[in-house]
């Protein structure tokens, strides 16, 4: 694939030099994106011989401008990191955090903090030069995508925007169609200032001033202290052995969630061997266990005794739910977004984001461009959802994928269906039809794509079934031999979203 310039032309009378597009000749590896024109800037990063961490962080601020109702600044996320050069795998979590204050409304932003921590700890092209095709996009505008206007129009009738959105987004005057010019000027501001002062201003400084008078000002309580205090984690993932590899996933939200799947599901080839038919119905039920015991703080994956109390009374022959439970919602749109990058040496990063609900508040920082995200809530099913498979001897990448919306349950069956099917298709596990539940509410939430037999079955079961036309977004790659060792990959798109997967040829 061919990228433009925006990270600038190859010296004249020589060859690319690193940062300049094209400066990696063959295999460059891939990126995956819910916003396309935010995968093509990740892409071309990859290919100026930026590392997937770069890569993310280009992709992730163009997204905030591109996709704002998923992946605004004023959200947070988590990415999973394994670096196959330095052989190390972790977690780095910058979930949106409550302010100290009473009367709060919008969460403290997590990710510009984080987002510049991963590329402090994993990049190497500069800060400035990653941020500059968001500033970009805000200033000069950009062609609304079908992607944001998707989001949005599932948003609308659950959302109620504030006059700063409506004049920003153009809802009064029905502004929002794919191809339309959208202008952010106060945004643009915002980005240029992050571009070259760092994020130091944002979390410190005289943006931070104005930002937290600005939530002020839309009937929040922020304080400088508030963004001051904010730190992103590095954590340890939960790991489980799969021969000479690991499987990582982050060790809490939908991580923890996805886990506790894998680790039921994987121990003692239980899934594998299990009957194609009763699959759905064993991943609902323990998945609803798992929600549960997340949402109650009792979760932990890697207890023998924890997991095997997740399958006592799990029933191939009958759905059991438990009493009494923890009401988890289920957001009626698509909450979040997702970011999957590797470079040609095997480093993978897997970013997902999160507004706290569609088009989070719903209400923008006056002056500032910047969406707010409501306050976190531990009663909400869509939750980041990342996971990864690497050896951690010898530094090989295999697996990694980032959910979004009401995924935990959905990576940790696409996980098992890529890793330890027979065909090793992980197109086909993303693309099959999804169900969820959390358990309570006793709904089975299925796709509208879910054959007629199958639902049957699960309404047999003693399922009640309640149907959806799409749950959540799931992107990643497979690449069954390992990087960097054979550069064979498949680079997965969720079909349900208008994104792009950005690869090149072997």
């Amino acid at each position: 694939m061919l990228f433009g310039s925006l990270f600038g032309l190859a010296a004249c009378g020589g060859g690319p030099e690193q940062g300049d597009a094209g400066f990696v000749d063959g295999f460059f590896g891939g990126l995956i994106a819910d916003e396309p024109r935010a995968a093509l800037i990740g892409g071309e990063v990859l290919s100026s011989g930026g590392t997937a961490a770069d890569a993310a962080v280009a992709a992730y601020f163009a997204m905030a401008v591109t996709m704002p109702g998923a992946a605004s600044i004023g959200g947070g996320g988590v990415c999973l990191i394994h670096d196959a050069v330095r052989v190390r795998t972790e977690t780095i979590s910058f979930l949106p955090k409550r302010p100290a204050g009473p009367n709060a409304r919008f969460s403290v932003p997590g990710n510009v903090r984080g987002m510049f921590l991963l590329h402090a700890r994993y990049g190497e092209l500069a800060w400035s030069d990653l941020l500059r095709p968001a500033e970009d996009f805000a200033r000069s505008g950009h062609a609304i995508s079908r992607a944001f206007v998707r989001d949005f129009e599932a948003a609308r009738p659950i959302v109620t925007f504030d006059a700063e959105a409506r004049s920003i987004f153009g809802v009064a005057t029905g502004g929002i169609a794919e191809g339309r010019l959208l202008q952010q000027l106060e945004l643009g501001a915002v980005m240029s200032n992050l571009r070259t002062q760092g994020p130091g201003t944002f979390y410190g400084g005289v943006l931070g001033r104005s930002f937290a008078e600005a939530v002020r000002a839309a009937g929040g309580s922020m304080t400088l202290d508030d963004l001051r205090n904010f730190r992103p984690q590095v954590q340890e993932p939960i790991r489980f052995k799969l021969g000479n590899n690991v499987m990582a996933f982050s060790p809490e939200s939908g991580g923890l969630v996805a886990a506790q799947v894998w680790a039921a599901a994987a121990d003692d080839d239980r899934y594998a061997d299990m009957d194609a038919s009763a699959r759905t119905h064993f991943i609902l039920d323990l998945g609803a266990r798992a929600y549960q015991a997340e949402a109650a703080g009792t979760a932990d994956a890697t207890s023998p005794a924890a997991i095997a109390a997740l399958l006592t009374d799990i029933s191939e022959t009958s759905h059991n739910a438990r009493q009494p439970s923890i009401s988890v919602r289920a957001d009626g749109a698509q909450s979040g977004a997702s970011i999957v990058a590797v470079d040609n040496q095997g480093r993978t990063v897997a970013c997902s984001f999160t507004m706290n609900g569609p088009f989070g508040s719903g209400e923008i920082a006056p002056g500032t461009g910047i969406l707010l995200a409501p306050l976190p809530d531990s009663a909400r099913a869509s939750v980041p959802t990342v996971a990864l498979m690497a050896n951690e001897v010898i530094g090989l990448t295999f697996f990694a994928a980032a959910g979004s919306g009401a995924t935990p349950g959905v990576v940790g069956r696409i996980a098992l269906d890529t890793i330890t099917g027979s065909d090793e298709n992980m197109v086909g596990a993303v693309a099959s039809p999804r169900a969820f539940s959390t358990g309570s509410p006793d709904i089975t939430f299925v796709e509208s794509t879910m054959p007629d037999q199958e639902l049957t079955t699960l309404r047999a079961l003693g399922h009640t079934i309640e149907q959806r036309q799409s749950i959540g977004r799931v992107n990643g790659f497979f690449c069954p031999r390992g990087l960097p060792r054979v550069q064979t990959c498949q680079f997965v798109k969720d079909p349900r979203s208008f994104g792009l997967a950005v690869s090149s040829d072997e």
